[in-house]
């Protein structure tokens, strides 16, 4: 068995400028994704456009799942479990389907962050709306550096910590959020104002987003807040890979 877990990570497809030209395809995903979880003790692969037959077979290949932020999640996908993509589907909306849809049936761990989050939500009859531009914990097109800069409260209700629900500062990069708990999961971290900033799955298999970005909190004193908050996450990587012996 390898020393350290490895996970797949999905990316973002985008056109930008290179030396090839202003238009360049690249599948691209902030360094701080996987230096976070690399941090974590766990290896990262990264995972570009697939297909559903492809996806299961991707999978075999790790021990978790990890779904980074982006673009806003395709409409279609808020149909919940029994829904599939149109023919005009977006390809990342269509790729991150297939590896949730695999991922659940395996029983493999999934950590969702954004928009990722988000995905899981929907895929389990939430719906993703957009947050009402007079809200002052999320603020909007704000510049980068005031925006990466901006914190605000949630109220973390983790059972698994015996002292009770805690307040952390978090940051917040998002305009849309979901409208109520998905289907078999648990809200386990809210924002003063409402907003469902974390959740949880209530099955044996591991599911679990966030709607902030801890990977963008490294070099902060809240890293290691952030660290702990992810954990569960590998512990359930772990026993993964120990019940599957997948040696991943």
């Amino acid at each position: 068995m390898a020393e350290r877990p490895v996970i797949a990570m999905t990316v973002w497809r985008r056109e930008l400028p290179t030396y090839l030209g202003d238009s360049t395809d690249l599948f691209t995903v902030g360094t701080e994704y996987v230096r976070f979880f690399a941090s974590l003790g766990v290896s990262v692969v990264l995972v570009p456009d697939c297909t559903e037959s492809d996806a299961d077979t991707l999978l075999s290949h790790v021990s978790g799942l990890v779904l980074t932020g982006g673009e806003d999640v395709g409409g279609w996908i808020a149909g919940g479990e029994g829904a599939g993509p149109p023919t005009d589907a977006g390809i990342r909306d269509r790729t991150e389907h297939a590896l949730v849809a695999a991922a659940r049936k395996r029983g493999l761990p999934v950590f969702g962050i954004c928009r990722g989050m988000q995905l899981l939500a929907a895929m389990h009859g939430s719906r993703v709306v957009d947050l009402p531009a007079s809200r002052d914990q999320h603020p909007y097109g704000l510049p980068p550096e005031t925006q990466l800069d901006h914190r605000h409260d949630i109220v973390v209700d983790d059972p698994r910590n015996s002292a009770g629900p805690v307040v952390l500062k978090v940051n917040s990069i998002h305009q849309q959020a979901v409208s109520r708990c998905p289907d078999g999961f648990r809200v386990s971290a809210t924002a003063p104002d409402g907003t469902i900033e974390a959740i949880e799955s209530t099955t044996d298999w591991y599911a679990a987003g966030v709607q902030w970005h801890p990977e963008k909190m490294c070099g902060t004193s809240e890293f290691d807040e952030q660290m702990d908050l992810v954990r569960p996450f590998v512990d359930a990587i772990e026993r993964y890979r120990v019940d599957a012996d997948t040696g991943f």
